[in-house]
């Protein structure tokens, strides 16, 4: 059934075993088309049909399944996936464990392959009984608007038997209303249909379709393309009826709305009539769809995820989102790992940016709701009377115990007496207590958003870099001071002046300004154009990515901040000098001089010969980028970390100038927004901003790999 837009859920009638359990999150898949249906992949003999030749020849696309869970009952498996847009069939495979290996008997029966299949569609509705607060106390699908067909066709289903068991209680449960919320296809009711492409000799006159509602409570009935009326009671019987004239073929929004609080035993009929025929029929199945599902054809549109952050998380920050994960108050990352860092006790996380807020924020706050089926908890009960609670993993004779603090214990094998699953999961309870509304909206943020990385809106990037070169030029590395000092570093933009992937400051504002966030203990603040007097008084370092534009009352700024021991860090075009390129270059070393210096686009080789430590590691680089040279200044009031050849000579690219206090760093790369997720460059511009502000060179390390353009 489909449980919400980006999720599907699988119930049995028994609760599946907990060995069958593993393996389900890497083999579950989903395949849509107007076509689909289950098991068909197995099919060897295609008559001659229109209808199979659909089949064949229809484009069909996998529904990326982005994890799966399961309730702690083990009755419903729980299979997180991209958005459900279309009005497709969906045929789901799910692995079988126990059919693995299995072939034809001596009775001649056919061999079993180790996969299940199943069939479903986006017909249904959606379902929220809540409290009189608005809290929800039960929400999901339902096959039907008719309560009593729907307990029926969900006979089995440990997620429903709650729902059911609610509704009967009444008021007790503290149940105050039940929503239920469908689109309705209500097109040639009682029309016979007719074979596409076909024409008739005779138009049918309009219909018009006539909904009842028949309910042991109050309802209200609610369409923007009908006529309501809402339920009037008749020997304890609530009636109400929506009347659609000329149906569109497009599906019609509906919303019922029945007060559960005063039945003891809520119920709803429903039923429909045409002006033609007054008797009244039953709604078939196949004419409700969930209120999410969008009609029009099957595309690939469907196999990809959503990548708009939803608005619950305005305001975020993924930096700040990653310290919190990370941190000791949370603790989440001693058992689960994001990325190439955290534990192994948990499910990864890294695949949540293909999930849904709500699932997520469920998950965060409801660690028992539904749980990896690869991570069940278990409680072992030993020999010697001990009894341990954990997720439990196998490495030879030996079980590997991890439990609620992220501890291991290792235990052998012959030592326990017995181990069962258990229904609660190990992770704490309460966290968003714990954190607050702003870390959790931030830890949110870092889960469902992807790292930071400057916008992919030019072709001919050049290749991504070899993890082997990125650890290459990290290695060696100084152990750090923890915790390192506070930093507040300012960065400084301006308006974009050239066209895609070239000069994007305000991408490069804010993508920046969320990876430093990420650093430990340093606050980042972003500004437009030039930092306040506030921003000089405050930071420790500045980054210039702009156009440079150089006069007195700036000179005045920077001075005084160098005078007091600041650093200051100027990428590519921040070197223009303007009216006053000298004075520019008194500060900064070298600047550019319009009309004077001069500049290539394309490949480029930064050469080192440089014992700075913002150079360690480093000897040649190659970048698509731009150089510039003929700059103003004096060459021998710099330290080269890094040049290039540009007509027959050494151009210097990369260099540090000290003022004493006060120091500054300059990278003349940084023209395409590629070259800024270049790991390489990344550890270079990060060590400089670290020099200038007085910091070890390697203290932003961690941000070099986050949403870099790093090779599988």
């Amino acid at each position: 059934r489909p449980a919400r837009a980006r999720a599907v859920q699988v119930a049995y009638e028994r609760p599946i075993a907990a060995d069958e359990l593993h393996g389900r999150a890497g083999h579950a898949r989903i395949e849509p088309s107007p076509w689909t249906r289950a098991g068909d992949r197995f099919e060897s003999l295609r008559p001659g049909y229109a209808v199979v030749q659909m089949q064949t020849v229809t484009p069909r696309f996998d529904l990326p399944v982005a994890g799966v869970q399961v309730t702690p009952d083990r009755r419903t498996l729980v299979l997180n996936t991209a958005p459900h847009r279309k009005l497709d069939h969906y045929a789901l495979t799910l692995p079988w464990e126990s059919r693995k290996g299995a072939s034809a008997d001596h009775n001649g029966a056919l061999p079993q392959h180790p996969q299940i299949d199943l069939h479903y569609t986006l017909n249904g509705v959606e379902a929220v009984l809540s409290t009189g607060e608005g809290a929800p106390l039960w929400e999901g699908w339902l096959p039907h608007l008719d309560l009593r067909a729907a307990e029926d066709l969900t006979m089995g289903s440990g997620q429903h038997e709650s729902l059911w068991k609610q509704l009967r209680e009444g008021a007790s449960a503290n149940a105050a209303s039940l929503t239920l919320r469908t689109k309705l296809d209500l097109a040639n009711m009682l029309r016979a249909a007719v074979q596409p492409g076909s024409q008739l000799g005779f138009e049918y006159p309009p219909e018009t379709v006539t909904l009842v509602f028949k309910s042991t409570a109050p309802l209200k009935v609610r369409s923007s393309a009908a006529k309501v009326e809402d339920g009037r009671q008749n020997d304890g019987v609530f009636t109400g009826r929506a009347t659609f004239e000329s149906p569109m073929d497009e599906p019609i929004p509906l919303e019922v709305r029945l007060s559960a609080a005063s039945a003891d035993d809520l119920k709803l009929d429903v039923a429909w009539r045409t002006q033609e025929d007054g008797r009244l029929r039953q709604l078939p199945l196949r004419r409700m769809y969930v209120p999410w599902a969008a009609d029009g054809p099957s595309t690939d549109e469907a196999a990809t995820p959503l990548t708009a952050a939803p608005p619950e998380l305005e305001g975020g920050s993924w930096g700040r989102g990653r310290q919190v994960f990370f941190g000791e108050k949370a603790q989440c990352g001693k058992c689960h790992r994001v990325g190439d860092r955290g534990g192994v006790l948990g499910p990864d996380l890294s695949n949540l940016v293909h999930r849904d807020y709500h699932s997520v924020l469920r998950d965060v706050t409801q660690p028992s709701f539904a749980i990896n089926p690869d991570h069940l908890t278990y409680s072992l009960v030993l020999h010697d009377g001990r009894v341990l609670t954990g997720v439990v993993a196998a490495d030879g004779d030996m079980l590997l115990v991890g439990d609620q603090q992220g501890n291991q214990h290792e235990i052998d094998r012959a030592d326990v007496e017995e181990m069962v699953p258990s229904p609660i999961s190990i992770m704490p309870q309460d966290i968003d207590k714990q954190l607050g509304a702003d870390a959790m909206r931030d830890l949110l943020t870092f889960l469902l958003t992807p790292p930071p990385r400057m916008p992919s809106d030019l072709a001919g990037a050049p290749p991504p870099r070899t993890r082997a070169e990125v650890d290459g030029v990290l290695s060696g590395a100084e152990a750090l001071s923890l915790p390192p000092r506070p930093l507040h570093i300012v960065l400084v933009a301006g308006r974009k002046d050239h066209g895609p992937g070239e000069h994007d400051y305000p991408a490069w504002l804010n993508v920046w300004g969320r990876l430093l966030e990420a650093a430990e203990n340093v606050a980042v603040s972003r500004v437009m154009d030039w930092p306040t007097e506030e921003q000089f008084a405050s930071a420790d370092a500045l980054v210039f990515y702009q156009q440079g534009t150089w006069d007195q009352r700036r000179a005045a700024d920077i001075d005084a901040f160098l005078r007091r021991g600041g650093g200051v860090s100027y990428i590519h075009y921040a070197v223009d000098g303007g009216a006053d390129p000298l004075g520019f270059a008194e500060r900064i070393g070298l600047a550019w001089q319009g009309g004077a210096s001069r500049f290539r686009h394309g490949g480029l080789d930064l050469i080192f010969d440089s014992e700075h430590p913002i150079a360690r590691n480093f000897d040649r680089v190659h970048l698509h980028d731009e150089s510039y040279w003929s700059l103003k200044g004096d060459l021998n009031r710099i330290t080269l970390l890094a040049g290039g050849r540009e007509e027959d000579a050494l151009q210097p690219l990369v260099w540090v100038r000290e003022h004493d206090p006060g120091r500054v760093f300059v990278s003349i790369p940084g023209h395409y927004s590629w070259t800024f997720d270049d790991p390489l460059f990344r550890t270079l511009v990060l060590r400089g901003v670290a020099w200038s502000a007085e910091e070890p060179v390697d203290r932003f390390n961690e941000l070099v790999t986050l949403g870099a353009r790093i090779q599988k």
